[in-house]
């Protein structure tokens, strides 16, 4: 049995989760939140929020929205993640004195989609140890499969 195989809660999807990953409550029931809790210090959290449309059949709802959020969001752009098509770009807020940078990747298949999230502090964007944790997230999101 593979223990890094990550199932979702509704048994829906799963994905590899890389090795000193860890799963936390957010108390979102679509939202699956993870940090890396062997790191000696806070490298930043990564989100899956799924959705799943039940009742469509003949389209492919995920391609469709991929496509309107890149068209709707002019700093998204298109990328390929192994066989999933993303929107991806990134986000800068603050909140009180701490600003917190988040990066999107929008994917999906058929009537699947997956906001996936990773947020970090504004000021480790540049450190070495985020070019890591950004190349490990987008592994994960790169395993993504349908169940």
């Amino acid at each position: 049995m593979d223990t890094n195989n990550y199932i979702g809660r509704d048994e829906r999807f799963s994905f590899r989760l890389a090795d000193g990953w860890a799963e936390y409550g957010d108390g979102d029931d679509s939202t699956h939140a993870f940090w890396h809790e062997s790191e000696t210090s806070w490298t930043g959290n990564f989100r899956i929020t799924a959705f799943h449309w039940p009742n469509e059949t003949d389209s492919d709802k995920a391609g469709q929205y991929i496509t309107e959020e890149i068209h709707d969001n002019s700093d998204a752009q298109r990328i390929k993640l192994g066989e999933l098509d993303c929107a991806h770009y990134k986000k800068y807020s603050q909140q009180d004195d701490d600003g917190t940078l988040s990066y999107y990747w929008v994917t999906g298949a058929f009537n699947d989609i997956f906001i996936c999230t990773f947020s970090i502090g504004k000021a480790q964007e540049a450190l070495p140890v985020n070019l890591k944790e950004l190349t490990t997230v987008q592994n994960m999101i790169k395993s993504i499969r349908l169940i």
